[in-house]
């Protein structure tokens, strides 16, 4: 607002000046026009007049141009001005939209990996369904994308098969599951669904059915 405002004063002081030089350039006609007439009058040689006429005509455009520019000077702060305000009405809508705005939800909190084995036996039968229910429809380059992330990420799966079997093996016999007990054959074979999945790939259409069927 500080900036606006000052912007405004330096509007002013420019019209201000350029309104001075208009009334100097006037008062600099009305001189020039008192010669002629005098020149009329008084018959004054024709050299003299001429020389003043002609410095009264190079003053009138002098000044003519210094109020040119002054009156350049007065749109320029003005737009300055202009821009100020609209920058200054931006900002408050900003600050508007960010106080307005709603807070971020909270964290998801996850259940503990013995109650996630089950889930993710579940989720992996689902992937092999869902998976060669699409392989008419993806693409081979997609393919060979996920087998490449699969392969980024087998070191990671590696450990969390580990994982999972030490946590199997702790468990107690009576409470396991029918997924528990598929989940830990798997484990044992060394089976995980990235490996069977590129198995399953590399076959052709009855090998991918009857791998798929063993599973």
């Amino acid at each position: 607002m500080q900036k606006a405002i000052q912007l405004e004063e330096e509007r002013r002081r420019a019209e201000m000046e350029a309104s001075r030089l208009e009334a100097e350039r006037l008062a600099a006609v009305r001189s020039k026009e008192e010669l002629a007439r005098q020149a009329e009058d008084q018959m004054k040689s024709q050299e003299q007049l001429a020389a003043e006429l002609a410095e009264y005509t190079a003053r009138i455009s002098l000044l003519e141009d210094a109020k040119r520019r002054k009156e350049d000077e007065a749109n320029e702060w003005q737009q300055r001005a202009r821009e100020a305000q609209d920058d200054l009405v931006k900002t408050k809508e900003e600050l508007h939209l960010v106080m307005m705005a709603p807070p971020l939800p909270p964290p998801p909190i996850y259940d503990n990996i013995d109650d996630n084995d089950q889930d993710e036996a579940e989720e992996n039968h689902s992937s092999y369904s869902a998976e060669l229910m699409n392989e008419g429809i993806d693409d081979h380059r997609n393919e060979e994308q996920r087998i490449t992330e699969a392969e980024k990420n087998e070191r990671v799966q590696q450990q969390l098969l580990a994982l999972s079997s030490e946590l199997s093996q702790a468990r107690d016999e009576t409470k396991k599951t029918h997924n528990d007990l598929i989940h830990t054959e798997n484990v044992r074979a060394g089976r995980d669904k990235y490996k069977t999945l590129r198995q399953i790939r590399q076959g052709n259409t009855k090998q991918r059915i009857d791998e798929f069927e063993a599973l």
